[in-house]
């Protein structure tokens, strides 16, 4: 697309005006914007904190009730776009460069994210107790690390193979959302931190049936409609806090090294255990990295005699 048709359709994506008179050709049923390229951010400043090497932008492409219906967006070049109170259904941002996103007050549905590059998007921003949400949106094999998830609507959606690590989801609600691939690092809450007057996470028929399970935490969580995965990696835990409150008396009065080690980390999950929390989930591999296998090999035993 040359630079001046770009330009006029990111001023009208921009302020909501449609594109029907440009005589853009129509893709599977969306308007062609593949390979879009929204004006590139400006570096204001740099400066290092303590904790991290700091960059403010400026020149952002700052997106304000738009309406997006039926685009097709396919490896746009879309980086730092901000988004506040705007609705985009039916498009499509395969592959696209959605990093660093900020998003407030907005609704997407019905729309594709596969392979989208969304590093260090702010998908669950919240503004007082105004969230975003996501329905049936599929985000397979989209890059969702170091993403911030505050609290946001995620219903009906798909994260097949998605990248996964170190992410926390913190408050945000899931429903009927399925997971596979491996999620590693990865932690939901029932409510974000300073999240209490939002709607709680209760992680309504969530399927991780599919998925390999690393490090993974559900913290104030029940888990009665989860699916979990049943394989030789993950242990099942079933009486959960009652299993647990056995392995730590029965682990803390063994003399060895492992069963201490393994005893700090499972004490961990039992602080975050849902108050009516049946079952829960580890995967056999963490439990041998945080201790050892004489240690595992204990704990295996206490949940075999809790089946």
């Amino acid at each position: 697309m040359d630079p001046s048709r770009a330009s006029e359709v990111w001023s009208r994506l921009v302020s909501g005006r449609p594109l029907d008179d440009l005589g853009l050709p129509v893709v599977g049923g969306r308007v062609d914007l593949r390979g879009l390229a929204a004006p590139e951010p400006s570096t204001v400043r740099q400066y290092t904190t303590p904790t991290a090497n700091v960059k403010e932008l400026g020149n952002l492409v700052v997106i304000q009730g738009a309406r997006w219906t039926n685009l097709d967006f396919t490896k746009g070049q879309l980086k730092s776009l901000r988004l506040h109170d705007s609705k985009i259904e039916n498009c499509c941002f395969d592959g696209a460069k959605c990093s660093d996103w900020r998003i407030w007050g907005t609704s997407i549905s019905n729309t594709s994210f596969k392979t989208a590059d969304l590093r260090k998007a702010a998908l669950g921003g919240v503004d007082g107790v105004r969230r975003n949400a996501f329905y049936r949106v599929d985000f397979t094999k989209a890059d969702l690390r170091q993403t911030v998830n505050k609290s946001a609507d995620f219903v009906d959606c798909t994260f097949s193979d998605s990248k996964l690590v170190k992410v926390d989801f913190q408050g945000s609600v899931f429903v009927n959302c399925a997971f596979s691939g491996d999620l590693v690092e990865v932690s939901f809450h029932r409510t974000a931190f300073g999240g209490e007057k939002l709607p709680p996470n209760e992680m309504l028929n969530v399927d991780f049936a599919n998925a390999r399970l690393r490090s993974v935490e559900f913290r104030g969580l029940d888990l009665d409609t989860v699916t979990l995965p049943d394989d030789n990696e993950h242990i099942i835990v079933h009486d959960y806090a009652r299993t647990l409150d056995h392995a730590l008396v029965a682990l803390k009065e063994r003399s060895d090294m492992g069963s201490k080690q393994l005893a700090a980390y499972l004490g961990v999950y039992r602080k975050w255990a849902g108050r009516s929390q049946k079952k829960g989930v580890f995967h056999r591999g963490d439990l041998i990295k945080a201790s050892s296998e004489e240690a595992v090999a204990e704990f295996l035993r206490i949940v075999e005699i809790s089946v």
